[in-house]
């Protein structure tokens, strides 16, 4: 009879843990003999575990005890948590025969295994004192109010065990499914459909020019300042399906897959369109603040994803670290720093991205939660910070030295299509701006000669010579300009300069005998 009143307190101190305080069931033996519980409402990792044990000696608790560090420390890994305490409760017929066990070195124990510290207090609910002191030593520990009621009063049948039992696993199911619910709420199917598109985009960009040309990228909607000043706002949305090059497309690919599948999954097919486009948006906004650079890809949207995931990490905190883990954070950390080390790599965008997907998912939610005050002081928020980014951007993004570079390389791109008037007019802005640049001006000469302005063209020609002089097209020009000028002793001195640097090339030996031919044909 005294067994089973323990029994069936063993049973009834579970239920109600489980089931009135919220405590998850974590382990469970095959005899059901030992429960192991954790309490999440602890700063510390705090696990109980409870067995319905007879300890008849010290002893034996001693030896249980130390088998619990290194089963504790298992437990430890599988909560990813650095450091854990373990109640260790024990539900028994009788106290120890001896006395040792009042011996507070042996209820409370410290571990160390591998550098992580594993903290076992131990308490004995006994019987043979109705349960009294230990029910109190343990309520105290666990700050909670356990039952304290004589089961011996009770009617002692095994059905009140079953009934235990049985609710204390339907309960702990119910939560588990719960759990695994938050992650299986939707299905990535806008995530394949991105894949997709993107794709698709780099296809057509590739078929019709380059994904590396700047033009090619310009002309199907890339972030590029000027325009975007001129009014065309549609970049910062068009700029997160193109890509720069194979390897930006794979990458990106890669991290969309993984990250959108799973941030989908978490939020829905609905929010997660709204976190992405909205991520990227406020990314292409903040490279269009920050970096005068032309920019695309999807970058910026996929950091968004990375915050969508930080916050769900700040609504289900241990949950996050166990089921996704602090790689993802380790990832993004990594991610960030080569962003600042590299300058190649747009991290205005990509911060952005992250931020504006953290404040997208505290606006949208995860699904099944209502409205808040704080999702309204999100919106606010949100709205504020975007609008005051825009009014940055829109003040400091006048005409610069970068702006000016870029569009120097957008016209030799010009140059080499024949498009030679938009050319000329992005590289007469640029020498007009005070760029030191001689390249710049053997550009504008070469455009300025193609539109038959010879005189300015001459001009750059020679001021270029004189501070490249090993720049054999800029002496070849010059000698055909005064080709056409008919000066050819002046142009037969241009092309053997430009000889002398290349004397190969047959295109200067053909000018070369030309002039030559001119000239005798004057002295004749």
């Amino acid at each position: 009879m005294e067994s089973l009143s323990q029994d069936i307190y063993f049973w009834r101190l579970i239920h109600y843990l489980v089931c009135q305080e919220g405590m998850s069931v974590i382990q469970v033996a095959d005899n059901e003999r030992e429960y192991w519980l954790e309490k999440e409402d602890f700063k510390e990792t705090t696990v109980i575990r409870i067995v319905r044990q007879d300890v008849n000696w010290s002893n034996m608790i001693g030896r249980d005890i130390e088998n619990l560090a290194i089963r504790g420390d298992g437990i430890r890994k599988e909560l990813k948590s650095k450091h854990l305490k373990i109640h260790n409760v024990y539900v028994s017929n009788y106290l120890p025969i001896d006395s040792l066990y009042k011996n507070n070195n042996l209820l409370e124990k410290r571990f160390i295994i591998k550098n992580k510290s594993i903290k076992i207090s131990s308490y004995i609910i006994d019987g043979e004192k109705g349960n009294q002191f230990g029910v109190i030593n343990v309520s105290e520990a666990l700050k909670v109010k356990l039952p304290r009621v004589n089961v011996k009063q009770h009617f002692l049948n095994l059905e009140e065990i079953q009934h235990y039992r049985q609710e204390v696993l339907s309960i702990s199911d119910q939560r588990l499914k719960k759990q695994n619910a938050l992650f299986t709420y939707g299905k990535p199917i806008f995530t394949y459909i991105l894949l997709v598109m993107i794709i698709g985009v780099f296809g057509v960009i590739e078929y019709y020019g380059s994904s590396e040309s700047l033009l090619t990228l310009i002309e199907f909607g890339a972030k590029y300042d000027p325009l975007i000043i001129e009014g065309e706002w549609w970049r910062f949305f068009t700029a997160i399906f193109l890509h720069i090059g194979f390897f930006h497309l794979l990458m990106n690919s890669l991290a969309l897959f993984y990250l959108g599948s799973a941030v989908e999954r978490i939020y829905g097919t609905t929010r997660f369109i709204m976190i992405y486009c909205f991520a990227g948006v406020i990314g292409s906004i903040s490279s269009f603040a920050f970096n005068h650079q032309i920019s695309a890809g999807a970058s910026g949207a996929i950091f968004g994803c990375f915050g969508a995931l930080l916050y769900f990490g700040i609504i289900y905190r241990k949950l996050f670290i166990r089921k996704i883990g602090v790689n993802i954070i380790v990832v993004l950390l990594i991610n960030l720093v080569l962003g600042f080390m590299l300058p190649v790599i747009d991290n205005s965008a990509h911060i952005g991205g992250l931020i504006g997907g953290f404040f997208a998912s505290s606006i949208f939610h995860l699904p099944k939660h209502k409205i808040r005050v704080k999702q309204i002081s999100a919106f606010i928020f949100t709205t504020i910070s975007v609008s005051l980014l825009l009014f940055y951007g829109f003040s400091t993004n006048q005409e610069t030295e970068t702006t000016h570079l870029i569009n120097v390389q957008i016209a030799q791109e010009l140059l080499q299509r024949g498009e030679i008037e938009r050319a000329y007019s992005l590289l007469k802005n640029a020498v007009d701006s005070d760029i030191d640049i001689v390249e710049v001006k053997f550009l504008l000469a070469y455009s300025e000669a193609k539109m038959g302005l010879l005189k300015d063209a001459e001009k750059n020609l020679l001021i270029t010579v004189e501070q490249r002089p090993f720049l054999h097209e800029a002496h070849f020009n010059l000698a055909l300009i005064y080709y056409e000028f008919k000066q050819y002793v002046d142009a037969f001195e241009a092309v053997q300069s430009a000889l002398e640097l290349e004397p190969n090339n047959q295109d200067y030996q053909k000018l070369r005998d030309a002039i030559k031919q001119k000239i005798e044909n004057v002295k004749g």
